[in-house]
């Protein structure tokens, strides 16, 4: 890791604040109230309570999260592979929790420094698994949340190419990762700029070009075919 770590109180008070914050919540009964305003907002019909209330439950509760989402933030994103296969969030959550409860020492320190450092390995397998998994979720989603609507067989046809492009960019950007050799340092359109080929190695570029060419297709393909489907 490249930064020094912050004192194990900052990590054992980031980890508390949203415990204590929801049991306050939920002792002055503000939790309740919230979600009888949601009930109300699905309900039409029902009362709705006093939005200024709600307004302040919801800020009291993010602001909660915020002191861990950074710290869980500050730490994985120097890890390589999370960062490149965007799961650094939850690498960072497990060294908040670790050093939290006192479970850092020299020797794990070290074995967590050639960890973080290591870029992501080419997996062909797991990268198809996320693809597949991908390409099936969204299409039954959408069918099962609409309704009868998009269950006909060409809303079936859309929303399966829907997926299969979103899959197929999910494919291979994790493909392409493990070949990465000049990485963005800063964030200001990172994304963009990982979809540059010169900055892989040469079995990388060809996933990033197929990336590339689903990533223009999927807009065409999602409002040319919901706008002929929903017409």
């Amino acid at each position: 890791m490249t930064t020094q770590p912050r004192p194990r109180p900052f990590y054992v008070g980031v980890l508390l604040l949203p415990i204590v914050m929801l049991v306050y919540l939920v002792a002055s009964g503000r939790t309740t109230t919230y979600w009888h305003t949601m009930d109300s907002v699905r309900r039409p019909g029902a009362p709705v309570p006093a939005i200024g209330d709600d307004l302040v439950t919801a800020l009291l509760w993010f602001g909660a999260l915020a002191p861990l989402g950074f710290a869980a933030w500050e730490i994985g994103r120097q890890h390589t592979a999370a960062r490149r296969l965007n799961y650094s969030l939850l690498v960072g959550l497990r060294e908040v929790v670790r050093r939290a409860l006192g479970l850092a020492d020299a020797a794990s320190e070290r074995e967590r420094a050639e960890e973080f450092a290591r870029p992501p390995r080419d997996k062909p397998l797991a990268a198809l698994g996320w693809g597949l998994a991908v390409a099936l979720l969204v299409p039954g989603f959408f069918a099962s949340a609409v309704g009868p609507a998009l269950q006909t067989p060409r809303a079936l046809l859309w929303l399966g190419g829907t997926g299969l492009l979103m899959g197929t960019t999910i494919y291979c950007r994790r493909r392409a990762m493990a070949y990465l050799r000049d990485e963005p340092t800063s964030s200001w359109f990172r994304e963009w700029r990982l979809l540059n080929p010169e900055r892989y190695e040469e079995q990388g570029r060809v996933f990033v070009r197929l990336q590339i060419a689903a990533t223009i297709l999927l807009p065409i393909w999602w409002l040319g075919g919901g706008a002929t489907i929903l017409s």
